[in-house]
C-alpha cells in the first residue's frame, strides 16, 4: 500500500463512470438473456462492478476503505434500520389511503414466482448496489467530509444512477432524488459509529424498501407525492437518531481515517490487521 493515496476525485470519479456504464451495458444483457426484470435487475449489479474496477486499478498501491461485514451487526443500528424502514414506508402508507390510494400487501409477488424467491432475489439485488453505495463510496467520502455531506453525495450519486426516473418527468425525478437523498443520509448516520454488519444491514433496508414499494403499485398517479413522503419520513428518522446521539454525547461530524476498511472475514480488514468489530425500486 502506497503511503500516498490518490487525490479523493480519481476513484471517485473512475467508479461513477463505470457504474454508469456498466448499467447500460447490464440493461441490454438482461433485454437479451433475462431473468424476469420484476423479480431481480442485473442493472443493480453495476455498483459492485464499479468497486471492483476501483479495487482491481488501485492493487497493490492503495487500499481504499471497503466496509463489506456481513456479520454479526449490532442490535442498535439493526433495530433502529428495521424501524426506520417501517416509519418510511407506512407513512406514505397512510398519507395515500387517506388521499383514495390504494396500498395492497398481495402486490408483493411477482407472476407465478413464489415469495420467498422474490425476497432472495431482491436481497441479491440490493446487495450488489449497496456493495457500491454503502460499501465503498460511503466510508471512502465519509474520510474526507461529515456525516451529513457524505450521506448528501452519495444520495445524490444513488438517485441520478436511476436514470430512467427522469424520463417520467421533473416532478417524479425530484421526488425520487429528494428520497434517495434523504435515505442516503439516514443510512450514513445510522452505520457511521458501527462497523460489524453494515453491508446486511443496508441490504436488508434497501430490499425491505424496494419490496414494501411494490404495495404502492396502484398510487393513482400520486408517485411525486409518494417519494416526497418516503424522504420526509427520513429525514425525520435521521434527525431523530441525531437527537438521541446528541443527548447521550455522541457525535458523528468529524471524518473517519481513511484506513478504516473491514473484508468479508470479520477479523481480517483488507489491509491484514485484525478488527473486532413495478419501478418504484430504489
Amino acid at each position: 500500500m502506497t503511503s500516498r493515496p490518490p487525490r479523493m476525485w480519481v476513484p471517485t470519479t473512475v467508479y461513477v463512470l463505470v457504474a454508469f456504464v456498466a448499467s447500460g451495458i447490464l440493461v441490454a444483457a438482461q433485454s437479451a438473456t433475462g431473468p424476469n426484470p420484476e423479480l431481480l435487475e442485473l442493472v443493480q449489479f453495476a455498483p459492485a462492478v464499479a468497486v471492483a474496477v476501483v479495487l482491481f486499478a488501485w492493487r497493490g498501491r492503495w487500499v481504499a476503505p471497503f466496509e463489506v461485514s456481513l456479520w454479526r451487526p449490532a442490535a442498535a443500528p439493526t433495530l433502529t434500520a428495521a424501524a426506520s424502514v417501517l416509519v418510511i414506508l407506512a407513512f406514505p402508507a397512510v398519507v395515500l389511503v387517506a388521499l383514495g390510494g390504494n396500498v395492497s400487501v398481495a402486490a408483493i409477488h411477482v407472476e407465478s414466482e413464489p415469495i420467498g424467491l422474490l425476497v432472495l432475489a431482491q436481497c441479491v439485488g440490493a446487495c450488489g448496489e449497496e456493495v457500491g453505495w454503502r460499501g465503498f463510496l460511503q466510508p471512502y467520502l465519509r474520510s474526507r467530509y461529515s456525516v451529513l455531506v457524505t450521506g448528501m453525495l452519495v444520495g445524490t450519486v444513488w438517485g441520478v444512477w436511476h436514470v430512467q426516473v427522469f424520463a417520467a418527468g421533473p416532478a417524479y425525478a425530484s421526488g425520487f432524488l429528494l428520497s434517495t437523498i434523504t435515505m442516503s443520509v439516514l443510512l450514513a448516520v445510522l452505520l457511521d459509529p458501527f462497523r460489524s454488519g453494515n453491508l446486511l444491514i443496508a441490504t436488508l433496508f434497501h430490499a425491505v424498501a424496494n419490496l414494501g414499494l411494490l404495495t404502492f403499485s396502484d398510487a393513482g398517479g400520486r408517485e411525486p407525492l409518494l417519494w416526497t413522503l418516503m424522504a420526509v419520513a427520513a429525514a425525520c428518522c435521521a434527525t431523530a437518531i441525531l437527537a438521541v446521539r446528541k443527548f447521550r454525547g455522541v457525535t458523528d461530524s468529524a471524518p473517519r481515517e481513511s484506513a478504516v476498511s473491514c473484508s468479508i472475514d470479520p477479523k481480517l480488514s483488507l489491509d491484514g490487521t485484525c478488527r473486532d468489530s413495478d419501478n418504484f425500486r430504489c
